[in-house]
Parts: C-alpha cells; structure tokens; sequence
C-alpha cells in the first residue's frame, strides 16, 4: 500500500494557509468598510431610500394601485 501520509500533511499545510488567508481577507474588508474614509459613502446609501426620486416629483405624477 502506498504511503498517503506526505499527502494528508500537505492538504492539512494547504487548508491551513488557505484558512489564514481567508481570515485576512475578511478582517481587511472589515477594516477597510467600517474606516472612516468611507462614512460620507456610507451616509449617502443610508439616506438613498428617502430621498425623492427626480423624476417623479413633478406634479403631473400620479400613484396607482397595483
């Protein structure tokens, strides 16, 4: 029978890596979101949703019923 044990060791050396990598990759998002160079984009998404869209201000807009 052949010896799987350097390849167990291997994938175990890779999954490693790949999880360490991983995790970096999710706390510089995280940092990178919540930094404050992103509030004023952050603040414009929030109030995205109440503000009125241009073209339907006009007076001649009128809502339906669906």
């Amino acid at each position: 029978m052949p010896d799987t044990q350097p390849m167990q060791d291997l994938f175990g050396t890779l999954s490693g890596i790949f999880t360490a990598i991983m995790m970096a990759l999710l706390i510089g998002i995280a940092l990178w979101a919540w930094s404050g160079k992103r509030r004023e984009a952050f603040d414009a998404a929030a109030r995205a949703p109440l503000e009125e869209d241009a073209g339907i201000s006009g007076s001649d807009h009128k809502e339906t019923a669906p």
